[in-house]
């Protein structure tokens, strides 16, 4: 497929309230995503990425800014006349028509030839492993399979942009991951520019090439799935992307990869890239991942247990430390000792595993 990047320069989107009120939903947001890319637009509800994804099909106007599909500025091009075409939450078939029949819709109004449909429709058709259920109606097939149709009707479309709206939000929890799966490698078979917009970090974390967070309608983050989980730039992400915990300190010390930080009197030194941003005296958050943190007889600091539950695959704690509340988690609890509620227990982590973020 002839994939093309997708590049967002100053794109904005104001609506006006009821009190007549100009609103921003989607505020001077710049993003380059390169051809062949799996890019997810990831955040909570109302944070701008499905405005975002809706100008990038031209079902949104642009307040202000610009769209390039390639070298081509398609801010003023018609929806049904850009090069790109969308998967919805809802599979939206005709329940009237077949599964082949709902593969061709779109190649069938644009007058293609029985030869050329055939051309089309048969790789994808092998790819999306519709082969034996081609002659069924919709009403005959699980919502994953349904969902397979949908997204073998955009692809027989040979778009260079491939955009998705939450598709895999009416599936069962156990059928999400399937499919997820699944679309991951139809799109890396294919080679095509993928743009998927979803409030799911897991979707987003297995799914991306590059995630970007939004929030309040601004870009907060853009990395890959290991950059924005092990090193957030805010405490909003560190709180969205996984389970973190803080320990609101003050730094004491800056080095060029290195600070020291003091939390309730301990000090802790924290490796950091991005340490030159900090100064002396400022207040911070030190992120702790809950699987970070070890838990035993022996370690740096002392804690008390007050929550402990055996989850199977982990042991799940919650540590009074200094009065915070600590969430650590324990992988394989079979394998070592399990600890009560009320015990008093040694924590530790890895200077590695800590990471500062500004106070909120």
């Amino acid at each position: 497929m002839n994939s093309k990047s997708v590049s967002l320069k100053n794109i904005t989107k104001e609506f006006t309230d009821d009190q007549g009120n100009k609103v921003k939903a989607v505020n001077d947001v710049n993003l380059t995503i390169e051809k062949g890319e799996f890019a997810t637009l990831l955040g909570p509800s109302g944070c701008g990425k499905t405005t975002t994804l809706r100008m990038i099909a031209g079902f949104e106007e642009l307040s202000y800014g610009d769209i390039y599909f390639g070298e081509q500025n398609v801010k003023d091009v018609a929806a049904n006349k850009r090069d790109c075409t969308m998967v919805f939450q809802s599979y939206a078939l005709f329940p009237h028509m077949s599964v082949y029949e709902n593969i061709i819709y779109g190649l069938k109004i644009k007058k293609l030839s029985d030869s050329e449909l055939d051309k089309r429709v048969e790789p994808v058709i092998e790819i999306m492993n519709l082969d034996v259920h081609r002659d069924k109606m919709p009403n005959q097939l699980s919502g994953g399979q349904q969902q397979r149709v949908a997204l073998a009707r955009a692809l027989v479309m040979e778009p260079s942009v491939l955009l998705f709206d939450e598709p895999l939000s009416n599936l069962d929890a156990k059928l999400r991951v399937t499919m997820r799966d699944e679309i991951r490698r139809v799109q890396q078979k294919v080679g095509i520019t993928a743009i998927y917009v979803t409030h799911d970090q897991s979707e987003a974390m297995s799914l991306s090439d590059k995630i970007v967070v939004m929030n309040e309608g601004r870009i907060e983050q853009i990395g890959s799935a290991m950059e924005i989980y092990q090193r957030p730039t805010s405490k909003f992400i560190s709180d969205f992307i996984g389970s973190a915990n803080f320990l609101p300190s003050k730094v004491s010390q800056v080095d060029s990869n290195q600070l020291k930080v003091i939390y309730s009197n301990n000090e802790l030194l924290v490796s950091q890239k991005n340490a030159k941003e900090f100064k002396v005296g400022q207040q911070v958050e030190v992120v702790i991942r809950p699987e970070s943190i070890h838990v035993s007889d022996e370690g740096d600091f002392e804690g008390k247990v007050v929550k402990s539950a055996f989850m199977g695959q982990t042991q799940e704690y919650e540590l009074e430390f200094n009065g915070t509340i600590l969430q650590a988690v324990v992988s394989n609890p079979s394998g070592g000792k399990i600890y009560a509620e009320g015990e008093k227990v040694a924590i530790s982590f890895a200077q590695s595993s800590l990471h500062v973020v500004p106070s909120a």
